[in-house]
Protein backbone atom coordinates (compact mmCIF):
# COMPACT_ATOMS: atom_id res chain seq x y z
CA UNK A 1 0.00 0.00 0.00
CA UNK A 2 1.77 2.95 -1.65
CA UNK A 3 0.65 5.98 0.18
CA UNK A 4 3.60 8.83 -1.41
CA UNK A 5 1.89 11.20 -3.99
CA UNK A 6 2.72 10.24 -7.09
CA UNK A 7 2.03 10.48 -10.74
CA UNK A 8 0.01 7.69 -12.77
CA UNK A 9 2.72 7.40 -15.17
CA UNK A 10 5.05 6.18 -12.61
CA UNK A 11 5.78 2.64 -11.56
CA UNK A 12 5.93 0.73 -8.43
CA UNK A 13 9.22 -0.74 -7.76
CA UNK A 14 8.84 -4.61 -7.43
CA UNK A 15 11.25 -6.13 -4.91
CA UNK A 16 12.52 -9.77 -4.62
CA UNK A 17 8.94 -10.26 -2.68
CA UNK A 18 6.81 -8.41 -5.22
CA UNK A 19 8.70 -9.00 -8.71
CA UNK A 20 6.63 -11.78 -11.42
CA UNK A 21 8.77 -14.55 -11.38
CA UNK A 22 6.94 -17.68 -13.58
CA UNK A 23 5.93 -15.52 -17.27
CA UNK A 24 7.31 -12.34 -15.90
CA UNK A 25 7.15 -10.51 -19.19
CA UNK A 26 3.27 -10.49 -18.07
CA UNK A 27 3.35 -8.40 -14.95
CA UNK A 28 3.09 -4.51 -15.15
CA UNK A 29 3.85 -2.46 -12.22
CA UNK A 30 3.33 0.75 -13.65
CA UNK A 31 0.34 2.70 -12.07
CA UNK A 32 -1.89 3.34 -14.81
CA UNK A 33 -2.59 -0.48 -15.06
CA UNK A 34 -2.37 -1.07 -11.48
CA UNK A 35 -5.14 1.55 -10.71
CA UNK A 36 -7.01 0.15 -13.93
CA UNK A 37 -7.27 -3.41 -12.09
CA UNK A 38 -7.87 -1.75 -8.59
CA UNK A 39 -10.72 0.19 -9.96
CA UNK A 40 -12.56 -2.72 -12.14
CA UNK A 41 -13.03 -4.64 -8.99
CA UNK A 42 -14.94 -4.61 -5.99
CA UNK A 43 -13.82 -7.77 -3.92
CA UNK A 44 -10.50 -7.88 -2.50
CA UNK A 45 -8.50 -10.98 -0.19
CA UNK A 46 -7.07 -10.01 2.63
CA UNK A 47 -4.02 -12.05 4.30
CA UNK A 48 -2.80 -11.95 7.63
CA UNK A 49 -1.52 -13.93 10.99
CA UNK A 50 -2.91 -14.60 13.59
CA UNK A 51 -1.06 -16.39 16.26
CA UNK A 52 0.57 -18.35 13.80
CA UNK A 53 -2.10 -19.12 11.78
CA UNK A 54 -2.79 -17.34 8.45
CA UNK A 55 -5.94 -16.24 7.24
CA UNK A 56 -8.12 -14.55 4.25
CA UNK A 57 -10.71 -12.73 4.07
CA UNK A 58 -12.84 -11.33 1.65
CA UNK A 59 -13.93 -8.01 1.61
CA UNK A 60 -15.59 -4.37 0.04
CA UNK A 61 -12.64 -2.23 -1.11
CA UNK A 62 -12.09 0.98 -2.97
CA UNK A 63 -9.25 3.25 -4.07
CA UNK A 64 -8.15 6.68 -3.18
CA UNK A 65 -5.35 8.23 -4.71
CA UNK A 66 -2.63 5.77 -3.95
CA UNK A 67 -4.39 4.57 -1.21
CA UNK A 68 -6.58 1.07 -0.63
CA UNK A 69 -9.22 0.91 1.94
CA UNK A 70 -11.36 -2.21 2.59
CA UNK A 71 -14.81 -2.73 4.38
CA UNK A 72 -15.33 -4.64 7.93
CA UNK A 73 -17.05 -4.44 10.88
CA UNK A 74 -15.72 -3.22 14.14
CA UNK A 75 -16.62 -6.55 15.85
CA UNK A 76 -14.38 -8.89 12.74
CA UNK A 77 -11.36 -10.84 14.11
CA UNK A 78 -9.88 -9.01 11.08
CA UNK A 79 -10.39 -5.69 11.88
CA UNK A 80 -9.78 -6.17 15.50
CA UNK A 81 -6.04 -7.74 15.14
CA UNK A 82 -5.56 -5.56 11.86
CA UNK A 83 -6.00 -2.10 14.13
CA UNK A 84 -2.24 -2.74 15.34
CA UNK A 85 -0.57 -2.16 12.38
CA UNK A 86 0.37 -5.62 11.20
CA UNK A 87 1.28 -7.08 7.96
CA UNK A 88 -0.78 -7.78 5.43
CA UNK A 89 -1.14 -9.03 1.83
CA UNK A 90 -3.75 -7.24 -0.13
CA UNK A 91 -5.15 -9.25 -3.11
CA UNK A 92 -7.49 -8.30 -6.28
CA UNK A 93 -8.33 -10.46 -8.84
CA UNK A 94 -9.96 -9.59 -12.14
CA UNK A 95 -11.25 -13.07 -14.56
CA UNK A 96 -11.41 -12.35 -18.05
CA UNK A 97 -12.16 -15.64 -19.47
CA UNK A 98 -11.71 -19.02 -19.95
CA UNK A 99 -8.82 -20.76 -22.22
CA UNK A 100 -10.55 -24.04 -22.88
CA UNK A 101 -8.19 -26.55 -24.79
CA UNK A 102 -8.41 -30.65 -25.55
CA UNK A 103 -6.28 -31.24 -23.00
CA UNK A 104 -6.73 -29.82 -19.46
CA UNK A 105 -2.96 -29.32 -19.17
CA UNK A 106 -3.22 -26.54 -21.80
CA UNK A 107 -6.74 -25.41 -20.26
CA UNK A 108 -6.02 -21.97 -18.12
CA UNK A 109 -7.74 -19.03 -17.35
CA UNK A 110 -6.79 -15.28 -18.20
CA UNK A 111 -6.82 -12.72 -15.72
CA UNK A 112 -5.22 -9.83 -14.33
CA UNK A 113 -4.14 -9.43 -10.69
CA UNK A 114 -2.59 -6.54 -8.01
CA UNK A 115 -1.28 -7.70 -4.93
CA UNK A 116 0.12 -4.79 -2.38
CA UNK A 117 1.96 -5.58 0.18
CA UNK A 118 1.72 -3.03 3.23
CA UNK A 119 0.81 -2.39 6.75
CA UNK A 120 -3.17 -1.87 7.67
CA UNK A 121 -3.96 1.41 9.80
CA UNK A 122 -7.36 1.42 11.29
CA UNK A 123 -9.37 4.42 10.11
CA UNK A 124 -10.37 6.02 13.64
CA UNK A 125 -10.77 9.39 13.16
CA UNK A 126 -14.48 10.20 12.89
CA UNK A 127 -13.82 12.61 9.63
CA UNK A 128 -11.66 10.57 7.82
CA UNK A 129 -13.99 7.63 8.51
CA UNK A 130 -16.93 9.28 7.50
CA UNK A 131 -15.05 10.34 4.05
CA UNK A 132 -13.92 6.70 3.84
CA UNK A 133 -17.59 5.45 3.91
CA UNK A 134 -18.91 8.59 1.76
CA UNK A 135 -16.52 7.28 -0.43
CA UNK A 136 -17.16 3.27 -0.34
CA UNK A 137 -20.70 4.30 -0.50
CA UNK A 138 -20.40 6.39 -3.52
CA UNK A 139 -18.26 3.16 -5.23
CA UNK A 140 -21.07 0.97 -4.98
CA UNK A 141 -23.45 3.39 -6.35
CA UNK A 142 -20.92 3.86 -9.09
CA UNK A 143 -20.79 -0.42 -9.41
CA UNK A 144 -24.43 -0.55 -9.22
CA UNK A 145 -25.33 1.75 -11.86
CA UNK A 146 -22.98 0.44 -14.22
CA UNK A 147 -24.11 -2.90 -13.92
Amino acid sequence: MDTTPASAEQAFRPTARTRVKRLHERGHYDRKTVYEILDAGLVCHVGYVIDGQPYVTATAYWREGARVYWHGSSASKMLRHLKGGVEVCFTVSLLDGLVLARSGFHSSINYRSVMALGRARLVADRDEKLAALTAFSDRLLTVARAT
